[in-house]
């Protein structure tokens, strides 16, 4: 056994707005950056190159996130109303995918998110006069439980016109967004049970991630050793330990049923199969509607060994960073 090492946690990004990588030399010749004249200030979308960090999970109903926003460059205000025109603009995805090839990056495989399945709040906003921003735009997916967990899809949005005698800041005018979609069994929990390794019985109790892995399936996240895996308990050293990342159960459920169909190991090397034996139960999921207690209950062991069972309870706590 391993003595669990404490690490802090680092949230994955699910949702980035990002305008492009820029060079330092660019910005140093003013080739990037927003580009005006002292005279005739510009509107730019606000986000900032390094992203804004949000996640959705899959729903039957329409998927409602924060969407672009704009600002007055500079962070002056307005001194008139600025109407603002907004297109969705594909030609913003396949750039991301051009850039991600040349520089071997995941947003070489981003997947455009198809016409119709989204729409922008309001796609002519106005700035208003003494103000420098409009910050309520919101985007809308419907049917998001069509869209493939394993992949990453996005929308781009370009500014095509403003008024009030505004200009566009060139380099800022287009925005993307990356969405990933998290399956409904996608979250932060706390874990308690055992497991049998006779003569002992090792108790656990810790907070678990489970992470989406596929449209119906989630792994063990233990953020406590920054790692894929799971706890064995607390053994006779009176510590918390683990296997390692080697025992890394990946959970696949019928998503009509909530019924656990398949139990596996992320890694190969040990099998992990569903555990049906003496005290188990049957392996589900509980969705309690109206409450945030949703329960997991999944029993499974490794190595087809019935004295190598985990027996897990899993209680909702929050969403997922």
């Amino acid at each position: 056994m391993k003595k669990t090492v404490l690490y802090s946690a680092v949230a994955i990004a699910s949702l980035v707005a990002v305008t492009g990588c820029l060079k330092d030399k660019d910005f140093e010749d003013q080739k990037y950056g927003i580009q005006v004249n002292d005279t005739k200030p510009a509107v730019a979308f606000a986000q900032e190159a390094s992203g804004v960090n949000v996640g959705i999970t899959s729903a039957a109903t329409p998927v409602v996130i924060a969407g672009p926003a704009l600002t007055i460059e500079g962070q002056r205000t307005a001194t008139v109303d600025v109407p603002v025109t907004i297109v969705a603009d594909e030609s913003v995805v396949t750039a991301a995918r051009a850039a991600g090839r040349a520089e071997g990056s995941g947003d070489s495989a981003l997947a455009i998110l198809p016409a119709g399945t989204y729409t922008l709040s309001n796609m002519s906003p106005v700035i208003r006069k003494d103000s420098g921003f409009v910050n309520n735009l919101t985007i809308s997916i419907t049917n998001t439980q069509a869209l493939n967990p394993d992949s990453t899809y996005a929308i781009g949005y370009r500014i095509t016109n403003v008024g009030g005698g505004y200009q566009v800041a060139e380099n800022s005018r287009t925005v993307l967004v990356r969405i990933n979609i998290k399956n409904k069994y996608d979250g932060v929990y706390q874990l308690t049970g055992y497991h049998n390794r006779t003569p002992y019985t090792f108790r656990y109790n810790t907070e678990m991630h489970m992470i989406t892995q596929g449209p119906a399936s989630v792994y063990f996240y233990w953020p406590e050793v920054n790692s894929k895996g799971h706890p064995i308990g607390v053994g006779p050293n009176n510590s918390l330990s683990w296997y390692g990342a080697a025992i890394s159960p990946i959970v696949t459920f019928n998503t009509t049923t909530d019924l656990v169909t398949d139990v596996r190991n992320l890694d190969a090397s040990v099998p992990i199969t569903m555990f049906t034996g003496a005290g188990a139960g049957v392996s589900r999921f509980r969705d309690n509607p109206g409450t945030t207690n949703d329960t997991m209950f999944v029993y499974w062991n490794y190595n087809n060994n019935p004295l190598r069972a985990f027996f897990d309870t899993l209680v909702y706590k929050s969403p997922r960073p």
